[in-house]
């Protein structure tokens, strides 16, 4: 594929995606379900967001503004990663000054890491899996990455496990489902 064809490429999926994202947290079999379901374990560059901070951005709807996603602070890491699109199609691309690339998920940092439990219904926290990234030309171990933003209780493990920053806004997911211990 050419460069340009490539740019044009991104370019969509930094509009597009976002959007979507945001449209499947309201249906929860939507593109979440997909995603999940087509992941593929790749070895290369990828963006971790697992304990990213973010900045929410705003946008103006008819009932006035919201907060639809989020810019991540999330590490520019090599290795063996799991996400929604083969191996090829999560390769960083390099479009002039800028390199650009997917977030993923890895385990990396979940054993030296505690969990952050966020109950509140009203949490605001970001969902970076799959979204589309930029890495900072000044420092190529760091990307910023464009995520769709979700309300409801949440489990991150940014924060440093402080309850305060539960008022933050962290990557983060629904906390699991424990289901009912079988009869004995």
């Amino acid at each position: 594929m050419t460069s340009i064809r490539l740019f044009w490429l991104l370019l969509v999926a930094l509009v597009v995606m976002p959007a979507s994202a945001h449209a499947a947290s309201r249906d929860v079999g939507g593109l979440a379900g997909k995603l999940k379901s087509a992941a593929t374990f790749c070895d290369g560059t990828y963006a971790l967001c697992i304990k990213a901070a973010c900045m929410p951005t705003m946008t103006q709807g008819s009932n006035g503004p919201s907060i639809n996603s989020a810019i991540c602070s999330c590490e520019v890491v090599k290795g063996w990663s799991m996400g929604p699109a083969g191996c090829t199609a999560r390769a960083p691309v390099q479009v002039g000054n800028y390199t650009y690339l997917m977030s993923t998920y890895s385990n990396r940092d979940n054993a030296t890491n505690k969990t952050l439990s966020c109950s509140s219904a009203d949490t605001l926290w970001a969902w970076c899996y799959g979204a589309p990234c930029v890495i900072d030309p000044k420092n190529p171990d760091k990307a910023s990455c464009n995520c769709p933003v979700k309300q409801s209780a949440a489990n991150t493990l940014g924060g440093d496990c402080l309850q305060g920053a539960c008022n933050g806004l962290w990557l983060a997911a629904t906390p699991a489902v424990t289901p009912s211990s079988p009869p004995i």
